[in-house]
């Protein structure tokens, strides 16, 4: 089954011993104002950009300052590297890094927050999780901030 862990803290993945290869999708949300925010976020399987996928990070943003855009974009290249693309409210770092460790996500959500002064909101999705991986506390998340995803795995 899939599972998404939603709402989560830097001290939430600080904490959490998951395997990453079962990592399906990560995103860091960080708030700028009531409707202003932006994200990075990543797919295993790849981001939707025309009609073939992009692997790497990628941003989102709404209603926030183009300068803003282009210092977080700067910040996550000289890190991570990639090919810079943009489409509209987005943009793709293709071919950079990689990654879905808790202690890496979490360092990455903390080092925005405090470079864009605004509060950070994570979440994880996983795939392929048992009932038992659930039982034995395999992710070692907090439960209440669990949403089962229904459907096929």
């Amino acid at each position: 089954m899939r599972i998404r862990y939603w709402r989560l803290t830097v001290e939430d993945l600080s904490l959490a011993t998951y395997p990453s290869e079962r990592v399906n999708h990560w995103e860091i949300k960080c708030l700028q104002g009531e409707y202003e925010h932006f994200g990075v976020y990543w797919f295993r399987y790849g981001t939707p950009y025309d009609k073939e996928p992009v692997h790497g990070l990628a941003i989102y943003y709404n209603d926030i300052a183009q300068n803003k855009v282009d210092e977080l974009t700067g910040m996550l290249h000289s890190s991570f590297g990639g090919e810079i693309l943009r489409r509209q409210a987005r943009v793709f770092l293709n071919g950079s890094k990689e990654f879905a460790d808790p202690r890496v996500i979490a360092k990455l959500a903390s080092d925005i927050s405090v470079r864009f002064k605004g509060p950070v909101e994570i979440t994880l999705e996983f795939e392929e999780i048992s009932e038992d991986d659930r039982q034995e506390n395999l992710i070692n998340l907090p439960p209440s901030k669990l949403l089962e995803i229904p459907g096929i795995n």
